[in-house]
């Protein structure tokens, strides 16, 4: 899973960066939280823990609702992610 874990902790950091760099601010601040979540998760990973979702702690902790709930989560806000930018990629290609 660790495989998973790193590129979307990278991608989404440099998306913010830009974000702010291109003075989106309505967006950035949206991908801020989301984006401090999984730096958060990545560095609070216990020592011995094969990753973020290391299987035997999910299941022998009884975590597993609380997994599927941040992926439902993470789930929703990128669906809004998406639309938002579709709308926003629509509406530079009408105003051209």
């Amino acid at each position: 899973m660790e495989a998973w874990v790193i590129p979307e902790l990278i991608g989404h950091t440099i998306v913010t960066v830009l974000l702010l760099m291109s003075l989106h601010w309505f967006i950035f601040l949206l991908n801020l939280p989301v984006a401090t979540w999984n730096i958060y998760r990545y560095i609070m990973v216990p020592s011995g823990n094969m990753g973020v979702f290391d299987p035997t702690e999910i299941h022998n902790r009884g975590q597993l609702k609380s997994h599927m709930k941040e992926a439902m989560i993470k789930l929703g806000f990128h669906l809004l992610c998406f639309f938002m930018y579709l709308y926003s990629m629509i509406l530079a290609l009408i105003n051209d």
